[in-house]
């Protein structure tokens, strides 16, 4: 017998830049293995078919008993459900994925969520949620975004990258299902392969009339990982090495994985943000320091743009810089934002926790200490043309600003958008 999966909900560590930070996942591992995923050999995910199962009973309960019982079921978790914070369902594994069919746990799980019209953001690469006993779940809750994910449109691309995954032209048929039914849709441009994707207006078009509200976009993260196929298999389709790309491009070493500098980046993401506008569609950049490229408040998901999703996660500093609008960036931008005041400590990995002390550390915590230390990689001068000016405010916080390049060539950009 399998061992059930247990870290189903959690808050994940980029809670101090991401507005949909509160996690679920109904299984751990995912079948559909894609080459790319940041996922696919970590935390235990090793190989695909180790699958682990949770209890949809477990997950129910935590929902249940945070609402019945706010004296004693008094855990931040439970803190981000009577908040009605959006939950992102499957922010490590497909929810959807084959092994669904038959152990519907994700299905039991989401039929509770729709029956306390929940919020919920579904991230997948699977065309199951447009059988019909999900799309009657589905669209029984107004409040539900259901974000497809896909690395290109041609299905023979696909094949080189995310060879068990469903074909993007069946993920496709599967939006459009969806849509017809009136439930919301959104697509995650994850990852975008320079060289190997098509271009963004081949791309953006493609999407154009069947439904999509919003498409996030985001450069590969490169894995460092030997066995990992996505190297040889993209060299053998570009005809040139793809690490080797990446390192003469002026690429960073982020933990496992090589990053493109935001200098590369910023221009494909203008490009991707233009081809939205056209297309009538709402722009959200999942590349972290270019955030605030996004169209919406709501980092790179848009999911401020609906009804219900109104208590996405504001105490943090994407958002600060997002509502700065350009003007100098200070902490009370946020200061009055709700967060939990429970302890964080146990979601985070320990490497990444506050050294220890006589106290729980709360989200609070964390975002102050982010917020104040330059060496922090949360910190708001990580964010490419931010800077600290070294000045405080009236609290004793740090104040940012802009670097005019940046605001130049957002402006640039928004008037080329209003003269079409």
């Amino acid at each position: 017998m399998k061992e059930t999966y247990k870290n189903t909900l959690g808050l994940t560590s980029q809670f101090s830049f991401c507005g949909l930070p509160f996690r679920l996942d109904t299984y751990a591992g995912c079948a559909l293995s894609c080459n790319y995923c940041f996922a696919r050999l970590r935390g235990g995910n090793l190989l695909s078919n180790r699958i682990r199962i949770a209890d949809p009973t477990q997950i129910i309960n935590r929902f249940k008993n945070a609402f019945k019982h706010p004296l004693t079921s008094t855990g931040i978790i439970s803190e981000l459900i009577r908040n009605r914070s959006p939950l992102h369902f499957g922010g490590m594994s497909d929810p959807f994925q084959p092994i669904e069919k038959n152990k519907k746990v994700s299905y039991v799980v989401l039929k509770y969520l729709c029956s306390i019209e929940y919020p919920v953001v579904i991230s997948t690469k699977s065309i199951i949620v447009a059988d019909d006993e999900y799309v009657n779940l589905l669209k029984s809750n107004p409040n539900i975004l259901v974000q497809f994910s896909f690395s290109t449109t041609q299905d023979k691309l696909s094949d080189i990258v995310e060879p068990s995954a469903y074909a993007p032209s069946k993920i496709m048929r599967a939006i459009e299902i969806l849509s017809k039914y009136g439930i919301k849709t959104s697509v995650r441009w994850q990852p975008f392969i320079p060289g190997f994707s098509e271009e963004p207006a081949e791309f953006v078009s493609s999407f154009n009339n069947i439904g999509i509200k919003h498409i996030g976009f985001e450069h590969l993260k490169l894995p460092l990982e030997k066995n990992n196929p996505l190297w040889k298999k993209l060299s053998a389709k570009l005809n040139y090495d793809i690490r080797d790309y990446y390192l003469k491009n002026g690429s960073t070493n982020d933990g496992r994985e090589l990053i493109l500098p935001p200098e590369i980046k910023i221009k494909n993401a203008l490009k991707v943000k233009k081809e939205c506008a056209s297309n009538n569609i709402t722009f959200g950049s999942a590349d972290n320091e270019i955030q605030y490229l996004s169209d919406n408040d709501c980092c790179c998901s848009g999911v401020d743009q609906f009804d219900g999703f109104e208590n996405f996660n504001k105490f943090q500093i994407s958002y600060a810089i997002k509502k700065s609008q350009g003007n100098r960036i200070k902490f009370n931008l946020i200061s009055e934002e709700w967060r939990p005041s429970g302890s964080i400590d146990k979601h985070l990995n320990s490497k990444s926790r506050l050294s220890k002390n006589d106290k729980f550390n709360s989200v609070e915590d964390y975002i102050h200490n982010r917020w104040e230390n330059l060496i922090s990689p949360f910190n708001p001068s990580k964010f490419y043309g931010i800077k600290s000016t070294h000045e405080r405010d009236d609290n004793g916080f740090r104040i940012f600003e802009w670097d005019n390049k940046i605001i130049d060539l957002k402006n640039e950009l928004d008037t080329e958008i209003c003269q079409k």
